[in-house]
């Protein structure tokens, strides 16, 4: 009561989907055991590197913004992001749009949210991780209207024309954005996007 915290100071915890059903607090491996009185997180690509990081919302204390700067082995760390707009029938923002990817021969889905945390807001912005994954398979997305658009991995991919090597090599596009009953359409990097970033810490490799 008055000053104190109903749940006081407790250590962050964060979970790593060891797959099987199982999940590791990895927290204190990966830098993020921060001690505060925590209550919401929400979940963004801040610097644009295509690695998540974490923003903590603290109780009666500023916000805990942890960069994540784990390196990524040779081979892995791939990973795709889409941006979503409704047309007719749905939202303008897409919220309820549901999207499954499947890469690599596994299956993943993200949903558009409002709302995601408590006291807390992740970014529209669907982020996919592919691990090793060269190709992305198939894209489906169910908009709030009811309508399915489906796209091939071709239409994911484009054939660079620089780099001569690799013209019979398709190089999977990362940042894509969509508009509802629309093609999809390539996103440039930013060139500049949250330059710097003053955090508590930084995740880090196991």
């Amino acid at each position: 009561m008055g000053t104190s915290s109903w749940n006081g100071y407790e250590q962050n915890c964060l979970f790593a989907n060891a797959g099987g059903g199982k999940f590791l607090d990895v927290a204190r491996p990966a830098g993020a055991a921060v001690i505060r009185d925590s209550r919401g997180v929400a979940v963004a690509d801040l610097n644009a590197d295509g690695r998540l990081d974490l923003v903590i919302n603290n109780n009666a204390a500023p916000p805990t913004v942890l960069i994540n700067r784990a390196p990524r082995s040779s081979g892995t760390g791939g990973w795709l992001s889409l941006r979503l707009t409704g047309g007719a029938g749905s939202n303008r923002d897409a919220i309820g749009a549901r999207v499954r990817l499947w890469a690599g021969g596994r299956g993943q889905t993200r949903v558009v949210e409002a709302g995601s945390g408590y006291a807390s807001q992740s970014s529209h912005e669907l982020h996919f991780g592919l691990a090793s994954a060269e190709r992305v398979e198939t894209l489906e997305i169910t908009w709030p209207s009811g309508r399915v658009q489906t796209f091939s991995g071709a239409q994911l991919s484009h054939r660079p024309i620089l780099d001569r090597r690799s013209l019979d090599r398709p190089r999977l596009d990362r940042r894509w954005s969509i508009e509802e009953g629309e093609e999809l359409r390539r996103r440039d990097p930013p060139s500049q996007r949250m330059a710097a970033v003053t955090t508590d810490r930084s995740m880090r490799e196991q």
